[in-house]
């Protein structure tokens, strides 16, 4: 059985988290704010959940979306920002 998990990691200003299935990167964003980590999270996981990935922490993750704040309180970066940069 493959093992979902995130990782955050602070490097040059920024939080990077990383969604991670066993060693490989399923997604990445990154933000300003380490606040902002939780719902960096969130948000890979409900898309994970809804583009058909099979893991009760993302399931559970999208079903309490409603729950949470849906606004960020500083920048993100969604990956395309990220291959931009990296480009």
């Amino acid at each position: 059985m493959k093992r979902l998990r995130t990782k955050a990691t602070f490097i040059a200003d920024r939080y990077y988290v990383r969604l991670l299935e066993d060693d490989l990167v399923i997604n990445e964003m990154a933000c300003k704010h380490k606040q902002d980590i939780a719902w960096c999270c969130r948000y890979m996981l409900r898309w994970f959940d809804k583009l058909g990935g099979n893991s009760k922490m993302a399931s559970a993750s999208r079903a309490r979306w409603h729950k949470n704040e849906h606004e960020p309180k500083g920048r993100i970066w969604y990956e395309k920002d990220l291959r931009k940069k990296w480009a």
